[in-house]
């Protein structure tokens, strides 16, 4: 076999996998399937004498995580001898194969009796797959079915689904046995059911009654149970609830009691894949036992079933998570050459894993974690020795290995979290080179100190002062890097980015590894349009001309982000989405905020807040002040104090002045009580005036609110007016008549309410407004350059208005 065949067979495999849904629905996977491995033959028929490669067990494929397993990566060698039509032929089968594959996947689950049965009232046995975790309405788990029972029938299967309830979270935990009564489901909503699909999933069982009929029936399984469990107390006993739920993320994959500050800070500083179990920690782990039996002169066969043994017991351990299961195959089958005496090179390693990987489990392929593992290890693989080579030269060998190493993976995954996420912050390079001495100490003697714990606890709060120092330092590194003012690297997302985020990746690699030169006339046309870019780029940034207001398209929610040719920028609202907000100023160069308005607490208007506070410096919060229960207002105050923002609880008559803006409260007077809504009438509405123009953000008064607002004889005229509660049906005529705008957006997404309701629109018109509406134009901006407001949307020609 030669040196090219495998990772490239297992990139065209994975190709076709994910080329499948694009086929059209007559054609039948098996003839697809066929017609690959018909194909792969004629390629085993044209392919000349392979060439072999050696490189040792060293970093096992695993993620780098010690200046020795970078530096023994091998360069990926590939073989001149091999005819091109055989490579050619070699990735048509493969790319086929994968179609095929999908495909007969795919109609499985079209054919699943899960599905076939809805809505059926039926009857399950079946072991957890995952811990019970909240979700939205209460908590969600995926279970592998044995046997499903219904008033018709009983049959044995092995299947997947997704159970859901309401009410607290059930005492249960991966691996038990469950006995679960409920409606089965097939999604109406389209993404959720793709989602699902992703997952192998072809139903939802909406859950009525659960029972926990024990432990596993695997004593293997039960083994890892156990441990999970005492290490589990072991860790809330011998550190602090941070700190142990960072740890519990590490050690066993479990992240039900991380901190959302914690993980808010490492997402901003492009630290988040240190909060999760990875592939890195398998190495941590396998490294200290693979060195103790060789300290222990144990022959090849014992050593081999001490580090298999140890990886398959950290990968049940931890779930099986994606980027675990692709380091431990990869572990297994270094450990495998090496004891038949064939260690191969770790590019083949990672294209064999793969390969077996999604062979056994296609929908892998949709996993993000297992896309960014695969991609990370292929990057270092590639170009980690190089780039640490070219770092060699201005810093000390363990500085350049971890740089090499870290630029190699963040070159694998930046079109991956383009696609998916639509940013890379640019701080992510330095922000893990910082942490990457911190990393191992944190976790060995972590998982050390709650061993310990297990024998005696004085020990192991002992040496778990000592792990709380590098989990300190990585903290600290994650919160002040996450507000650092850098840059983000921005895209719209979707296949369009990943094919040429991928392309040039490729380009980069093969540069990096041949140092090929492009021609002089390439060079000097890429030097003569460098300042023209660099022109073009500066053109979108900086302060505005005149007074600017971006009502982001958010859905069904509100955000706005005003700011003014002095620089004052203020953020109102922050939208239903966690992370939106935040990448929309992000992509527009904000880097910092001299007020974010919280209107009131509901999901559409805050929950994206806590994601700016951490990732922008925030000079001020206003928020109502008013009494509420809710648990997203709880997760706000905490992230205010977390970040240590200023905060105050304005009411009608307050003013505050930024350079030339003034901004105005008109609402409220009160915390008002005994309304259909006290949270909607609490909500905070703002005049913002800016050289004679002005913009009314009126967030989501209602009826006495706006009553309150007319009657008091508060000036309410504006230029510009954010239409109240997405245009429901809670406003009054008169309020439109007194701002009389020119401009009104409707904030509104796709919702079950009927925002917005005709008769707010026709209101809106007969008070001698223009309607804009971000469900059909996307974000809108509003330009004060002139006399008149000018106004852009991010899809144009708009939808009928309104």
């Amino acid at each position: 076999m030669d040196a090219w065949t495998l990772p490239v067979a297992a990139a065209a495999f994975a190709g076709g996998l994910v080329a499948w849904p694009a086929v059209p629905g007559w054609v039948e996977p098996w003839i697809v399937l066929v017609f690959g491995g018909a194909v792969l033959i004629l390629a085993w028929v044209l392919a000349g004498r392979p060439s072999r490669g050696a490189d040792g067990l060293v970093g096992a494929g695993l993620l780098p995580a010690d200046p020795a397993a970078v530096s023994a990566i091998a360069p990926f060698r590939t073989s001149a001898r091999a005819p091109r039509g055989a490579a050619v032929f070699t990735i048509a089968g493969m790319i086929a194969l994968g179609m095929g594959w999908a495909g007969i996947h795919d109609r499985g689950l079209d054919t699943a009796l899960l599905a076939r049965l809805a809505p059926e009232r039926v009857s399950i046995e079946g072991t957890l797959k995952t811990d019970p975790g909240a979700s939205a309405f209460g908590w969600s788990a995926e279970v592998y079915v044995r046997t499903v029972e219904w008033r018709d029938g009983a049959v044995t299967l092995r299947s997947a689904i997704w159970a859901s309830g309401d009410g607290p979270i059930p005492h249960a935990r991966r691996g038990d046995r469950v006995q679960l009564e409920g409606v089965v489901r097939v999604p109406d909503d389209a993404d959720f059911a793709q989602a699902l699909r992703h997952k192998g999933i072809p139903a939802q069982l909406q859950v009525g009654g659960f029972v926990r009929s024990g432990r596993s029936a695997n004593l293997f399984v039960r083994a890892t149970q156990a441990t999970r469990h005492a290490v589990g107390r072991s860790i809330e006993r011998v550190f602090p609830s941070r700190e142990a739920g960072v740890l519990l993320g590490l050690v066993l994959g479990d992240d039900s009691e991380l901190d959302p500050g914690v993980e808010r800070d490492f997402r901003a500083a492009g630290l988040s894949h240190l909060l999760v179990v990875s592939g890195e920690n398998v190495a941590m782990i396998l490294a200290p036992v693979l060195a103790a039996v060789a300290m222990l002169g144990l022959s090849r066969w014992p050593r081999f079933v001490a580090g298999f043994g140890t990886v398959a017991f950290f990968t049940v351990l931890t779930g099986a998570e994606p980027s675990v299961l692709r380091a431990g195959v990869m572990a297994g089958l270094a450990l495998i050459g090496v004891l038949m005496g064939r260690p191969r090179e770790m590019a083949s390693i990672l294209a064999a894993a793969v390969l077996a990987l999604l062979v056994l489990d296609p929908w892998l392929i949709w996993s993000v974690g297992f896309q960014l593992s695969v991609a990370a290890t292929a990057g270092m693989v590639s170009v980690a020795s190089p780039l640490a080579a070219w770092c060699g030269r201005v810093a000390p060998k363990p500085l350049a290995i971890a740089a090499g190493a870290t630029m190699a993976a963040q070159l694998g995954v930046t079109p991956i979290l383009l696609t998916h996420f639509g940013e890379v912050p640019l701080v992510t390079l330095p922000a893990n080179l910082l942490a990457f001495p911190l990393v191992a100490p944190a976790l060995l003697l972590g998982v050390l100190a709650s061993a310990l714990g297990l024998v005696w606890l004085p020990l192991g709060l002992a040496i778990g002062a000592l792990a709380r120092l590098p989990m300190r330092g990585l903290e600290l590194i994650a919160d002040r890097l996450g507000k650092a003012p850098v840059g983000y690297l921005t895209a719209d997302g979707g296949p369009v980015v990943l094919i040429v985020g991928t392309i040039v990746v490729i380009g980069l690699i093969v540069w990096i590894r041949t140092r090929w030169r492009p021609p002089r006339a390439a060079t000097v046309v890429a030097v003569a349009a460098l300042p023209l870019l660099v022109w073009a780029s500066a053109l979108g940034s900086g302060p505005p001309l005149g007074l600017t207001v971006r009502f982001f398209d958010v859905g069904q929610g509100d955000a706005a982000l005003l700011t003014t040719p002095e620089g004052a920028s203020v953020l109102f609202d922050g939208g239903p989405d966690e992370e939106q907000v935040a990448r929309e100023l992000a992509s527009v160069g904000l880097k910092r905020l001299d007020v974010v308005v919280a209107s009131h607490p509901h999901a559409d208007h805050i929950v994206g807040v806590p994601a700016v506070l951490t990732r922008i410096p925030v000079g001020l919060i206003l928020e109502p002040g008013c009494a509420d229960a809710s648990p997203l207002l709880a997760d706000l105050d905490r992230a205010i104090a977390d970040e240590h923002v200023a905060v105050r609880n304005p009411r009608a008559g307050d003013t505050f002045w930024l350079g030339r803006l003034r901004l105005d409260i008109l609402s409220p007077d009160r915390c008002w009580v005994g309304t259909e809504s006290d949270t909607n009438n609490d909500a905070i509405v703002t005049r913002a005036t800016y050289d004679g123009h002005v913009v009314l953000i009126a967030s989501e008064p209602e009826e006495p609110a706006q009553e309150v607002l007319v009657e008091s004889g508060v000036d309410l005229h504006a230029d510009v007016l954010k239409v109240p509660h997405h245009g429901a049906a809670t406003s009054i005529d008169e309020f439109f008549d007194a701002v009389s705008a020119r401009v009104a957006v409707v904030s509104v997404g796709e919702n079950d309410y009927g925002h917005p309701v005709p008769a707010t629109l026709d209101a809106l018109v007969s008070s001698g407004a223009e309607v804009w509406r971000t469900d059909r134009v996307g974000t809108i901006t509003v330009t004060f350059a002139g006399p008149t407001p000018t106004i852009e949307s991010e899809r144009w020609p708009p939808a009928a208005l309104p």
